[in-house]
């Protein structure tokens, strides 16, 4: 269904009705003048908006992706300016209603993953930043702005269910009963691992990775996985090995690239469409 209305407490930065369904903290980063959820929306929304997403994206990554039918995007685990039912949509992109429609498919592979059944607690998920899907690609975006990759809570608070055992809340890391170990050549941690493992080194990369490859195989799509960053941001040399150790312990094709907004900025000028005008970079 198409959703509206506006919440009278606070200003709609999106001006999008996406906004009105997010989780508080979501839309109180959003009003920070230094937000990476804003600089993802206003990057990837107004060229998904403006009708060239397959263009940029495939000037961006360097691959081929069909043009028609029209990319999907997907934000905070929405369908985002999709008519319900449509399938992907037939009108011209300026003529759309803006639309937010929860995403089945990635919830159920969100709760697939963390299988909430076996009673770990269904708090707030995350989801991956920006996905967008065309006929035979799914790429996934992880945007960066001030940010480094994110590591396991669960091993910063020493509750890492393979390692903390005196203080685990459940007896088994669910990343690794469910999957991590057919994707990763990562040894997995014991009470006795004194040296950081790889699975709190890599923790986003490797969960979205995991996340990534089960949305392509249900859809049958290659997968592309995508951080973005700009090279004079803070920790994009440590990003930048962190994706280069990442891909070495990675058996399939799939591998993670690193791009600048700078990058697709441009590439989204090629494809006639201005974007970023606001943002140094």
């Amino acid at each position: 269904m198409e959703v509206g209305g506006s919440n009278r407490n606070c200003v709609n930065p999106l001006n999008h009705p996406v906004f009105e369904l997010l989780p508080k903290r979501t839309r109180k980063k959003l009003a920070s003048p230094l937000s990476e959820d804003k600089l993802s929306w206003d990057c990837f929304y107004e060229i998904h908006r403006a009708g060239v997403m397959a263009q940029a994206v495939a000037r961006t990554l360097d691959v081929e992706i069909d043009h028609e039918p029209m990319p999907k995007l997907i934000m905070w685990g929405y369908v985002i300016d999709e008519e319900p039912g449509a399938g992907f949509p037939q009108a011209s992109p300026e003529m759309r209603p803006k639309t937010a429609i929860e995403w089945a498919l990635l919830s159920s592979i969100l709760k697939e993953v963390e299988n909430y059944n076996d009673g770990k607690y269904e708090g707030q998920k995350t989801e991956p930043d920006v996905i967008v899907i065309g006929k035979r690609a799914l790429t996934l975006f992880e945007c960066k702005r001030l940010h480094g990759l994110g590591r396991c809570s669960r091993f910063s608070d020493q509750r890492c269910p393979e390692v903390h055992t005196k203080r685990r809340k459940r007896d088994y890391c669910q990343y690794w009963e469910r999957g991590l170990p057919k994707l990763v050549n990562f040894i997995r941690p014991t009470p006795a691992t004194t040296a950081e493992p790889d699975c709190n080194q890599f923790y986003q990369l490797m969960r979205n990775y995991m996340i990534g490859t089960r949305l392509a195989a249900r859809l049958g799509c290659a997968f592309h996985p995508v951080v973005v960053k700009n090279s004079d941001s803070p920790y994009f040399a440590e990003t930048e090995r962190e994706i280069r150790s990442f891909n070495e312990k990675v058996p399939a094709a799939a591998k993670y690239k690193l791009v600048s907004w700078a990058t697709i900025k441009e590439n989204a000028r090629e494809c006639g469409v201005e974007i970023l005008s606001s943002y140094p970079m």
